[in-house]
């Protein structure tokens, strides 16, 4: 019988790492039925301040990445064990793209998105707590692996060759288990080379669609039910075999209105990680435009370049010696 492997098919996002070194995240809730209805998120809490940035670094990484993607592809600049994560200079390209070079090369691969969502979980586990905590409840971010792993599970078998074996099943309830640690867990969702963020919230009994505002008037109910339907179908399978099959009976799938809207075509990536950044299950911790996404955009490189995760030290050093050069000329 064959078991689930991780596929490569996802759009805008295998190309940046070496097919042979990503792994399937198997232990990473369904199926609902019912229209999609928006609700507004209030403001009424503190606004979280926004981050504090070295414009001098942030300017030496784009640079030592936009050198090495016209040189040099296939450079290795972010490595990690643990968690597994290979980021080339040629996936890293789309963040030197300028805007007015708008388009496919501007998008950014699911590997980035999936780096700088393990940045967020460290950020949100420090202080020595095992989880993220955000307005009182327990928040769990997953990547676009998480997406391939529940649309295998949402996915009739053809055949009996693929159906699931007994190593899929004690990860189904594994699955179920770690969800249901939590009060909203974030899913990273790509369809149609469109990305957004899901948050089911096991108290309210739903999954939030977070998508910019324009883009989901756009797109409108039909394509976010059909882009979840796998996922939702999948954390129910999950849900049953961990004997917790009546909690996901009657979740419903819900739109969150009033988010800021994406005014390029290639930044929907970015307005999913601040879904999942600033989303606390009823608005946004801090508030945010179109130009702090453009600006986000750069900061990134930088971030997971000089995060504790990566350790390339060597590039850091590169890249220092690079900004001595820049402040002297």
């Amino acid at each position: 019988m064959a078991s689930f492997k991780s596929t490569n098919a996802r759009t805008c996002g295998r190309v940046g790492t070496d097919d042979d070194e990503r792994h399937a995240k198997k232990s990473r809730h369904i199926n609902a039925t019912s229209p999609t209805i928006c609700i507004r998120p209030a403001s009424r809490r503190v606004q979280a301040p926004a981050p504090v940035v070295d414009r001098r670094r942030e300017a030496a990484t784009i640079a030592y990445i936009k050198a090495h993607a016209e040189e040099r592809k296939d450079k290795l600049i972010v490595s990690s064990e643990q968690p597994h994560v290979r980021l080339r200079a040629d996936a890293l390209r789309s963040l030197t793209v300028p805007l007015s070079e708008d388009g496919p090369e501007r998008k950014i691969l699911a590997a980035v998105l999936d780096a700088y969502i393990e940045l967020l979980r460290r950020r949100g586990r420090q202080g020595g707590a095992g989880h993220i905590t955000r307005n009182g409840r327990r928040v769990l971010l997953l990547g676009v692996e998480e997406q391939d792993w529940l649309q295998y599970l949402g996915t009739p078998p053809r055949t009996s060759e693929h159906r699931l074996t007994e190593q899929d099943v004690a990860e189904m309830v594994a699955t179920a288990g770690r969800y249901l640690e939590n009060d909203v867990v974030f899913f990273l969702v790509n369809h149609r080379e469109h990305f957004f963020a899901a948050a089911l919230d096991f108290r309210k009994g739903e999954y939030q669609v977070l998508d910019s505002g324009n883009y989901a008037r756009r797109n409108g109910a039909r394509f976010y039910e059909e882009a979840t339907s796998r996922i939702r179908r999948g954390v129910a399978r999950c849900m049953k075999e961990a004997g917790r099959a009546h909690d996901a009976a009657g979740w419903r799938l819900r739109r969150a209105a009033g988010l800021p809207e994406q005014a390029d075509e290639s930044s929907c990536g970015l307005f999913a990680l601040k879904w999942m950044e600033l989303w606390d299950g009823e608005e946004l911790a801090r508030s945010f435009s179109m130009d702090d996404v453009h600006a986000f955009r750069t900061r990134l490189a930088e971030e997971i370049v000089f995060s504790e995760m990566n350790q390339m030290q060597a590039v850091k050093e590169e890249i220092k010696s690079m900004m001595t050069q820049m402040r002297s000329n």
